[in-house]
């Protein structure tokens, strides 16, 4: 028996409805681009101003023309994603001229801006030394704008898994309910994400960072996007105390947003129980040993502080946040794939950490504890992998299995480039693998001297990791925009 053809099922996106949407965006950008303009003001840099003024007169004026323009209510899935997309694509090239008047090109400036956007991290500057107060604050700006949009914009990134994104708003998604459901996951998301940071700027200036350090840090960490005001990262204080501050917001920034709504409601059981939070705690806790044995095999027995590296690598590499208290490149090989495992599996869904997320990996575990269970069961047996009280269905399985499988793809063909390239394959490996999982960390590859081709390589890998793959593919599908329309 054959099935219907499903083509004429498939609506391709109304480009009202995109040019309405980014026209919002762009108002909101505008609004947001203020916060940088006034610092640079502040902080006497009259060029770096000029320019925030002249982005900002231009997302107004384009954004308003857009806006205004009459377009249906309804969103589509496809037209969210395609929004998601472009939204971290086109932000990057507004930000990098304001960038420049720091003194760096086009090329470098748009690099600095997409890890900054993607909340990665990754820099190609040479320092940082000596950069103004306005530079500085509006890497960190730009990394928590990014981990902002990326949590308020998850419910639409992760279309086709509907167990993340019941996980996300506690609620089936569906294209009719998705607005309002994103809507309230954005009010949500934003209220937790402004408390955390503002708790996150009192506890870094407690825990002995000055005041302006204490601010970037803090957007940084709670984005986890590793940006810091200093070469050294946090090896620029001698404090272990300001240091695991960092790492503690960092953390806090790669647990599900959700769950803090959960605590403030007072579901303390539901937390403790919730399985990614305790496979984060675990993951960490395993990658802090390893390194830690890997590292002191290498100097000869361990020390608190080299305890405390090994923690702080560790917890930078699971959630993505790409803080260091020593140069990755100074690590022998079995530390760095410690890390490229933990940069490649992240942090949790619904958070602002990168890589696969810790919800997939647990349901590829099940899945394949399932299969282990099923050469035991009769023939007629029925068993299913629940997940926080629901079943996970097929297209659950296969969504999760396909978010991994692009993962990798991407990692491998970027890692070819580099090979190709003439770059070292382990220094190389772990360069794509920071960058695809949106981490940051570097081996000493990213830099000045690396050629263009391999810069704009890292480029789509921050932005494929960032929008996990299927925004950008479905940016590119042809039935995404070419086909029948939805009426209003």
């Amino acid at each position: 028996m054959s099935l219907p053809a499903t083509s004429t099922l498939l609506y391709a996106v109304r480009t009202i409805v995109i040019a309405q949407r980014m026209g919002q965006l762009a108002l909101l950008l505008s609004g947001m681009t203020v916060l940088p303009w006034a610092v640079s003001l502040l902080a006497g840099d009259a060029v770096a101003a000029w320019r925030y003024g002249i982005v900002i007169v231009a997302l107004a004026a384009g954004g308003l023309w857009l806006a205004r323009r009459p377009a249906p209510r309804s969103i589509q899935m496809n037209e969210a994603l395609v929004i998601g997309m472009l939204a971290f694509t086109l932000t990057p090239l507004a930000m990098a001229y304001p960038l420049m008047a720091g003194g760096i090109g086009f090329g470098d400036a748009l690099f600095e801006s997409v890890s900054g956007i993607t909340t990665t991290g990754l820099s190609t500057l040479p320092t940082v030394s000596g950069r103004s107060a306005s530079f500085l604050f509006a890497r960190a700006w730009m990394q928590w704008l990014g981990g902002l949009g990326i949590v308020v914009l998850s419910v639409a990134l992760l279309a086709g898994d509907d167990l993340a994104a019941r996980r996300l708003v506690e609620s089936p998604v569906s294209p009719d309910t998705l607005e309002t459901s994103s809507r309230l996951h954005a009010r949500r998301s934003f209220v937790i994400y402004a408390l955390l940071t503002s708790f996150g700027i009192v506890m870094l200036w407690a825990a002995g960072w000055s005041g302006f350090d204490a601010l970037v840090l803090a957007m940084s960490a709670v984005s986890t996007g590793g940006f810091a005001p200093y070469d050294q990262s946090l090896a620029a204080t001698p404090l272990w105390t300001a240091r695991l501050a960092v790492m503690a917001l960092a953390f806090m920034g790669a647990v599900s947003l959700p769950l803090y709504h959960l605590l403030w409601r007072r579901r303390l059981r539901d937390v403790v129980q919730d399985p990614e939070l305790r496979l984060l705690l675990g993951a960490c806790a395993v990658g802090s040993l390893l390194l830690m044995l890997s590292m002191s095999a290498r100097l000869g027995g361990v020390t608190p502080s080299l305890a405390a590296d090994a923690l702080i690598m560790a917890v930078s590499a699971q959630t993505t946040s790409g803080f260091a208290s020593l140069p990755p490149a100074q690590l022998d090989d079995a530390s760095l794939w410690v890390l490229i495992v933990a940069m490649a599996v992240g942090g949790s869904v619904g958070s602002t950490a990168g890589g696969i997320k810790l919800l997939r990996v647990l349901l590829l575990w099940r899945t394949a504890r399932l299969i282990l269970r099923r050469t035991a069961t009769p023939p007629h047996a029925v068993e299913t992998i629940r997940m926080r009280q629901h079943v996970v269905s097929e297209q659950d399985l296969a969504g999760g299995l396909f978010m991994m499988l692009l993962f990798t793809a991407t990692v491998m063909l970027s890692w070819l480039a580099f090979l190709v390239a003439g770059q070292a394959p382990m220094r190389s490996l772990f360069e794509v693998v920071s960058a695809v999982g949106t981490v940051g960390l570097s081996s000493g590859l990213t830099g000045p001297e690396l050629h263009p081709s391999l810069k704009a390589v890292l480029c789509i890998d921050m932005l494929m990791g960032r929008v996990e793959f299927i925004a950008a593919l479905v940016l590119v599908y042809p039935h995404t925009w070419f086909g029948k329309r939805r009426n209003a």
